[in-house]
């Protein structure tokens, strides 16, 4: 199994990944037309932003906000990733964009909701809260 997806943020943009199955995916769906659709831009962010995406040979795809978008310049040839990041809502997948990947062998989920027993830091980062011990324990 492989996993793909890095963390994102590369201002100036970055190249495609070639050796990256489903980036090539991507490119092989939608490219053509990412490269003059805004729209289609917008939806396949949205569909990276937040989801699971695994192969039927058992690899998987996931996406951080930035990384999402530094795929979309890429595809584009030109930009970063600001150019797309949350530009439309995170973690929505269209029935375009999930139709086609699932022509590529890539079905989506969502990623789990966090628990809300367990607190949560600052930019969602799970804490580990100790207690402190007492004389009973």
């Amino acid at each position: 199994m492989v996993k793909y997806g890095e963390l994102g943020g590369f201002k100036g943009g970055r190249p495609m990944n070639e050796d990256d199955a489903f980036e090539m995916a991507i490119e092989r769906c939608f490219g053509a037309k990412m490269r003059t659709d805004d729209e289609l831009c917008r939806q396949v962010w949205s569909a990276l932003a937040n989801i699971i995406w695994r192969h039927e040979n058992g690899d998987e795809a996931s996406y951080t906000f930035r990384a999402g978008g530094d795929l979309v310049a890429a595809v584009r040839g030109r930009g970063d990733y600001m150019d797309w990041y949350m530009k439309s809502d995170a973690a929505t997948v269209s029935d375009t964009v999930a139709q086609a990947m699932k022509s590529e062998g890539w079905a989506w989920e969502r990623h789990p909701e966090p628990d809300p027993n367990i607190p949560q830091g600052r930019f969602g980062v799970r804490a580990v809260v100790r207690k402190k011990p007492t004389e009973n324990d």
